[in-house]
């Protein structure tokens, strides 16, 4: 039975700015990383090494682990602004939104064949989950969001490294699979790449979710993100500037605690893969804390009139997400991969960055353009058109109607 579209309520743009900044990071450190094929010229100019190293240290310092931990926390906050306005018409959401996710799957699996870094997939499987969860009380929630981001499976076997000796983990099933996937990126056909990611790249980032515990902290990070949207914190803004520097202190303190203990893991005689268990496990940690300083800072800096102007540019980037961040594959793939311009072979990372950059300023500027004369992406229409099984949404705006963006919402009173 078709089900007649909800009419979208006005946006926050504080939210969307931030996904924005969280995508623009996932972007980046994708061009970093040549979109999961970690391959770089042999023997670049002895000038551009400094720099390559440094880019590439940096990306994965700012990025690696925290941009995606925004974009969890903000699906999850998504999550409840749509089931808490179906319960309240009535729909049966849970249905409904299993629906949704199931569509979301289909869109990361055919994305995946393109790239099999893909995260719609991994998203779509572990939103099922908050489907259930929705019902619980508050404090119920917290407890079991603070058991998720601890990742108690990845704790356990960092135990087992350091308390049980003789004790040897598995070598993880996901390096096997990038082995042989490389070298299908660097010399195959187009035809090659996509019969490969039909499975064998979709295993990858599947047995890479589980194996680093991401899954785990993700699916932490989606309940907060219910929290928040229970708590309405971005509707208030005094609460909201608070809640941010409470992030930022803690997120700080954790930092501080966390990377020095990454640092001296090999000081400590940690070597081969119970460094690499430890250092997951840490890493991990050390993300989250990044994660808490990076939002938390975003939302202060969204305070300042000056800083808000230029922030704000990112807004209709973040409303795009799911268009963005197909695109972004679907220009950055043919760039690097062998059947392409195989740019891995020339670019390191200094350049990379550089390339990603480019293609940001031409995807924001797309969407800004977009956005002044339709009220969705061209994906996120046809993702609320197959979740409601109708064409009724009206793309277009129509010429008298208002945004639907709050304009520097929430902002502290000057």
């Amino acid at each position: 039975m078709k089900m007649a579209p909800v009419e979208p309520r006005p946006r926050i743009e504080l939210v969307d700015a931030l996904r924005g900044a969280a995508l623009l990071g996932i972007l980046l450190l994708h061009s970093v990383e040549h979109w999961d094929f970690l391959r770089a010229p042999v023997n670049p100019p002895a000038w551009l090494r400094p720099f390559d190293a440094a880019t590439h240290d940096g990306a994965f310092f700012l990025f690696g682990g925290k941009a995606y931990a925004v974009f969890a926390l903000l699906f999850g906050f998504s999550f409840f602004l749509i089931l808490n306005r179906w319960s309240e018409r009535g729909v049966n959401f849970q249905g409904r939104f299993l629906w949704r996710l199931a569509v979301l799957a289909i869109f990361g699996y055919l994305h995946g064949i393109v790239y099999c870094g893909d995260i719609l997939l991994v998203i779509a499987v572990l939103g099922v989950p908050l489907v259930f969860l929705y019902k619980l009380g508050n404090r119920a929630l917290a407890w079991i969001s603070v058991a998720l981001v601890l990742q108690i499976p990845s704790l356990w076997d960092t135990g087992r490294v350091l308390f049980e000796p003789g004790y040897q983990p598995p070598q993880p099933r996901h390096w096997a699979i990038y082995g042989q996937l490389f070298n299908v990126f660097a010399g195959g056909s187009f035809w090659d790449v996509t019969t490969t990611n039909l499975w064998t790249g979709q295993w990858s980032r599947l047995w890479w979710t589980i194996e680093t515990g991401r899954y785990t902290q993700m699916l932490g990070l989606f309940v907060w993100g219910l929290l928040l949207g229970r708590a309405r914190v971005f509707e208030d803004p005094v609460r909201c500037a608070r809640l941010a520097r409470r992030a930022l202190l803690w997120g700080a303190i954790g930092f501080a605690v966390c990377y020095p203990i990454k640092l001296h893991l090999g000081a400590w005689g940690l070597r081969d893969l119970d460094h690499y268990v430890t250092d997951n496990l840490i890493s991990s940690y050390c993300n989250l804390s990044q994660m808490a300083v990076w939002a938390g800072g975003f939302v202060l800096l969204y305070q300042w009139a000056t800083a808000r102007a230029a922030l704000r540019l990112l807004a209709p980037y973040g409303r795009m997400s799911l268009t963005c961040y197909v695109t972004q594959a679907l220009v950055g793939v043919p760039l690097f991969y062998g059947y392409g311009l195989a740019l891995y072979r020339h670019l390191g990372s200094f350049y990379s960055v550089l390339v990603g950059g480019a293609i940001f300023a031409g995807q924001c500027v797309f969407a800004h353009f977009w956005l002044r004369r339709f009220t969705y992406g061209p994906l996120e229409w046809l993702w609320r058109a197959f979740t409601f099984g109708s064409l009724a949404t009206p793309m277009r705006k129509a010429r008298s109607a208002p945004s639907t963006a709050v304009a520097n919402a929430p902002a502290l009173p000057s």
